[in-house]
């Protein structure tokens, strides 16, 4: 979690992040999303990527991390197993990081 918020905290990638949420090792990182069926909706933030969750975790994967999204909203899902190690899980908290940081410079 405190990886994570630290990477939401940075200025250039801090306005695509809108929540860091979980217990545990279960958390999810939600994203913002360029558009939305209401205008309203408040994770809509105008300029934000599209596909953020779904780019991220396809990216993850091609460096050897496998991530989950979910169906229909901007997240990412960390379920890791009980006993990954502590370089473990800073090896991907390193690729998670590259890659967000890869899919919103390409935009």
């Amino acid at each position: 979690m405190a990886s994570l918020n630290e990477l939401r905290s940075r200025a250039d990638i801090g306005p695509h992040i809108l929540d860091v949420r979980g217990l545990g090792l279960m958390i999810g990182l939600e994203f913002a999303s360029p558009s939305s069926v209401s205008i309203h909706d408040p994770n809509t933030v105008a300029g934000a990527p599209k596909n953020l969750a779904s780019r991220v975790a396809k990216r993850c994967l091609e460096k050897g991390m496998l991530i989950l999204t979910t169906s229909v909203y901007e997240v990412i899902r960390f379920i890791p197993p009980l006993n990954i190690s502590a370089e473990e899980m800073a090896r991907g908290i390193e690729i998670f990081t590259q890659a967000v940081e890869e899919v919103i410079r390409e935009g």
